[in-house]
């Protein structure tokens, strides 16, 4: 089943492919034209292989005014190990390059460390030669942006870093991912919260505490600029009361929900309310208050998460 998790790391590519480029440069010293014109083919690509064997996301690169493309791309998030894809990730390469007549590479996106291990192990065919080693991005693939200011430039890149455990959280590397993050939504772009939302749902606890903080505060040189950071504060102020209520005062929690579905302005049916208050499982309860800041209506709390 497909998670928020998984899908994470794609939707950056979908709405700015060109980060696929930034990453074959930074991560893998690959050579990629300057003047670019890239695009997302993965509905094309999908037309001509079996529905067993479809990749997450195919991305061509062309130099500008070239109508074929120089590099092509197949882009894939990797959670678990899972020794069918030593089967069908030759066939998406041989299938895209069969397509483009073009250098084709596959770059996976492993969050954990035993997953991109284990991704990274050469994929033997059994004719000679024919071997595949996927390019992947994930602990162990080294610091690909190391200052705030690098992050402005390459916001993306540094988002795609943080989704998939390029480096590990400290203070710096979180400066660093809010400074991304800030770039972005004072650009205005349509997903800037939902870029947000996605890495503080993967971070750690301790990790996510420290970005919420930046992200309420700010830097000297790095300050969201609308309401999100307001939003935000304001979550964490009724987090703050939580943490100080006794332990096992599982109703405060309830309650908090309550108070951030009003907040948001999100109606709030009585059956829905009577089943938040009436609830008495800590860690469902704990689990709304982590995502009531991102559900479209209040039900949606009740859906099953993957």
């Amino acid at each position: 089943m497909v998670t928020v998790e998984h899908e994470s790391p794609i939707q950056i590519v979908r709405d700015h492919p060109e980060v696929l480029a930034q990453l074959l440069r930074t991560a893998f010293d690959i050579e990629v034209p300057d003047d670019l014109v890239v695009r997302t083919v993965s509905e094309d690509f999908t037309q001509i292989t079996p529905a067993a064997y479809r990749a997450d996301n195919v991305v061509e690169i062309r130099e500008r005014g070239c109508s074929k493309p120089k590099i092509s791309v197949v882009a894939e998030t990797q959670r678990a190990v899972d020794r069918r894809k030593c089967r069908s990730w030759p066939v998406y390469l041989t299938a895209l390059h069969a397509r483009s007549g073009c250098p084709s590479y596959l770059l996976v996106f492993c969050p954990a460390r035993r997953v991109a291990d284990w991704a990274r192990e050469p994929v033997v065919i059994g004719h000679p030669g024919f071997t595949l080693t996927p390019l992947v991005i994930g602990p162990g693939t080294g610091p690909l942006v190391t200052s705030t200011a690098q992050a402005a430039q390459m916001p993306e890149l540094t988002i795609v870093a943080s989704l998939t455990n390029v480096s590990p959280h400290t203070e710096e590397s979180l400066e660093i991912t809010h400074a991304a993050l800030a770039t972005i939504e004072n650009t205005g772009h349509e997903n800037a919260t939902l870029y947000t939302d996605m890495v503080l749902g993967v971070l750690p606890q301790a990790a996510r505490k420290v970005l919420e903080e930046l992200v309420t505060t700010g830097t000297a040189d790095y300050k969201f600029k609308s309401d999100f950071a307001l939003r935000n504060q304001a979550i964490g102020k009724i987090e703050g009361k939580i943490e100080g209520k006794i332990e096992g005062k599982i109703e405060g929690e309830a309650e908090a929900v309550l108070t951030v579905l009003a907040g948001r302005g999100l109606s709030v049916s009585d059956e829905a309310r009577r089943r938040i208050l009436a609830c008495e499982d800590q860690d469902v309860l704990t689990g709304w208050l982590l995502r009531v800041a991102v559900v479209e209506f209040a039900e949606e709390l009740f859906d099953e998460v993957p």
